[in-house]
């Protein structure tokens, strides 16, 4: 006789412990659909009761029959805790080409820093930079931080060129001729960055200017000095000595996106590490 490996006896149910320690028990079985009688012999209850408890879990959507004779229980992420809704950082008015390569380096940023990474880009007639894509600002804490600064959503979303590290970084390389820079200017030439305070009180910006989109064709003399810039929007309290070494891997992942034939395939690329 086969003694079950952790048997639940079918006493009566009276506050649902019976039907917990049930699911308990299937849990323990391991992931993916296991048979009937592998469920039968785990609890140790009579087919007919194991059916029932099945049948519950099925109906409380916790477990389902992916074939006839099977069951598996279902894993559900838990709900996001309430609260402000992530607001759009993104300028209506940008309209940049449409890039699964930009948006896998986006995203690589966001994986490698934990903090939210933006796409600008500028508008010649007003002089103002736009913000054309932001990943990672749907984290709770820069919902909250949002939230708690409303004014500053509208200036991340569009600024002067001389109001931050975004617009500096594409300021600085906008001018053809060096000498009609200002020092700040010709400083964030010279190091491939910009680092200021952002809009977001208590967050700074680090940004790079973006010459070339990844993947775009490379048409020497007749490219423009800068399309845009991408920056990291970092808390000042968890940066510390690190807004240079985010620049430098904002840096080190652009000159990689952007070099010739580099984005044949992400898997094809050197690995950008920051410093």
């Amino acid at each position: 006789m086969i003694t079950p490996a952790n048997p639940v006896q079918p006493a009566p149910e009276r506050n649902g412990s019976q039907a917990y320690a049930f699911l308990q028990a299937v849990r323990r079985l391991g992931p993916g659909p296991h048979r009937f009688r592998e469920i039968i012999h785990q609890t140790g209850l009579s087919k007919s009761e194991a059916h029932r408890r099945l049948s519950q879990l099925v109906d409380a959507d916790l477990c389902r029959r992916p074939c006839h004779g099977q069951y598996e229980l279902l894993s559900h992420t838990p709900a996001a805790p309430s609260g402000p809704a992530s607001p759009p950082l993104r300028h209506p008015g940008t309209a940049l080409p449409r890039s699964p390569l930009l948006e896998a380096l986006l995203n690589e940023l966001h994986e490698r820093t934990g903090h939210p990474v933006l796409l600008h880009t500028y508008a010649p007639l007003s002089g103002e930079r736009l913000c054309a894509a932001a990943i990672g600002a749907h984290t709770p804490r820069v919902r909250r931080e949002l939230a708690s600064a409303p004014d500053s959503i509208g200036i991340l979303r569009q600024a002067p060129l001389g109001a931050d590290a975004a617009g500096l970084a594409m300021l600085a390389h906008l001018c053809p001729d060096d000498a009609q820079l200002r020092e700040d200017l010709r400083r964030v030439r010279r190091d491939g960055m910009a680092r200021t305070c952002s809009p977001l009180p208590g967050w700074s910006l680090v940004a790079v200017p973006l010459r070339r989109l990844p993947g775009a064709c490379a048409a020497p003399g007749a490219e423009p000095a800068v399309v845009g810039a991408l920056s990291i929007l970092h808390p000042d309290a968890a940066a510390g000595a690190r807004p240079t070494g985010y620049g430098l891997l904002l840096r080190a992942a652009v000159e990689s996106a952007t070099a010739p034939g580099s984005w044949s395939g992400t898997a094809d690329r050197a690995p950008v590490r920051a410093a």
